[in-house]
């Protein structure tokens, strides 16, 4: 049986137990939702998890006989909607979408007045690979390739998204001896590419999604997937742990993560989480998934907070945080 065929078996399963009333009833007999589900989404309109959410709307809104309403909450590299959302009503009428790696990050560097791990994971729906890509006229034959032309001083830079991709660069330096000097701060994918491109940094960390373009037109290289699980989008490419060094699972893949309030009774994440996972394995999301280069595969609650805490967990154990915020200052 293949993923699609899998997927399209258990979505009707979970379809035919909303139809026989566990999804949309209450304990007490109330029903829920009783009122339109809000989406916060803390980035600007037409951004990844913006499209998602909206690619999701129809569906979930169906499964949950509700409207849903999108609301783009950006600024402060999420932390504004991040805080609104947090203090809604813990109702189940409020949800949340955003991937835990780079906002906490963003929180590290730039502490919020609030607590990222007060936050409730509803679902995980899939995940992009993080790679390292090199400029296509360096010949860069893979990590001990890359790790030698820094010790040698012929690379110098590094890019990536940001200070989103700081960690990630501040590991190779720790963990895998990649002495690179200058880490270049870019806003996008598309920046990123130009610069990789142009020759303007050596080599970048960015998503396999965002690589795509760079590599199928001959710019860029991947010289490693940095999470075990793989690439969708490059599946020839090898690991860093195919090329011997340490894992890095933690943060080598940006985990698209949905979330409630803190203190939404359990009932209500019950039934926001199942519809989430019928509409997710249902042909619309699947057929779009496989379009757009956007794998989408349901996982429960409790990956989105294993995937929060083991985030905060480990990076301030591998990483100075005050060393990172004094690097990403300057």
């Amino acid at each position: 049986m293949d993923r699609r065929t899998f997927l399209r078996t258990t979505g009707v399963a979970t379809a035919g137990v909303a139809t026989a009333g566990c999804l949309g009833e209450l304990m007490g007999g109330d029903e829920f939702p009783d009122g339109s589900v809000e989406v916060l989404v803390p980035f600007d309109e037409g951004g990844g998890s913006d499209v998602i959410v909206r690619q999701m709307a129809d569906p979930l809104s169906e499964e949950l006989g509700t409207t849903i309403e999108v609301n783009n909450v950006p600024g402060a590299g999420a932390m504004r909607g991040i805080g609104q959302f947090l203090n809604e009503d813990p109702d189940g009428h409020t949800i949340s979408k955003f991937n835990p790696l780079t906002t906490s990050i963003q929180a590290m560097i730039e502490p919020p007045d609030f607590e990222m791990t007060d936050l409730e994971g509803l679902a995980t729906i899939g995940f992009n690979a993080l790679v390292v890509i090199g400029n296509a006229d360096e010949n860069i034959d893979g990590l001990d390739d890359l790790v030698g032309r820094y010790e040698d001083e012929e690379f110098e830079t590094i890019g990536g998204l940001g200070v989103n991709y700081l960690v990630h660069a501040t590991f190779f330096q720790e963990l895998y001896g990649m002495p690179w000097d200058r880490y270049i701060q870019y806003s996008g994918a598309g920046p990123i590419n130009e610069a990789i491109a142009s020759g303007e940094v050596p080599a970048a960390i960015t998503s396999d999604a965002g690589a795509a373009s760079a590599v199928e037109s001959g710019d860029a290289d991947v010289i490693a997937v940095l999470t075990t699980q793989g690439s969708e989008v490059f599946p020839d490419a090898e690991t860093v742990v195919d090329q011997g060094y340490d894992e890095i699972d933690f943060v080598g893949q940006v985990t698209r993560s949905m979330w409630v309030p803190p203190e939404t009774p359990d009932d209500r994440v019950d039934i926001l989480t199942e519809a989430v996972e019928t509409t997710i394995e249902s042909d619309t999301m699947q057929d779009w998934a496989d379009e757009s280069g956007n794998p989408m595969v349901y996982d429960g609650p409790e990956n989105a907070n294993d995937t929060l805490e083991s985030i905060w967990e480990e990076i301030p154990e591998l990483v100075d945080i005050d060393e990172l915020r004094q690097e990403a200052g300057d």
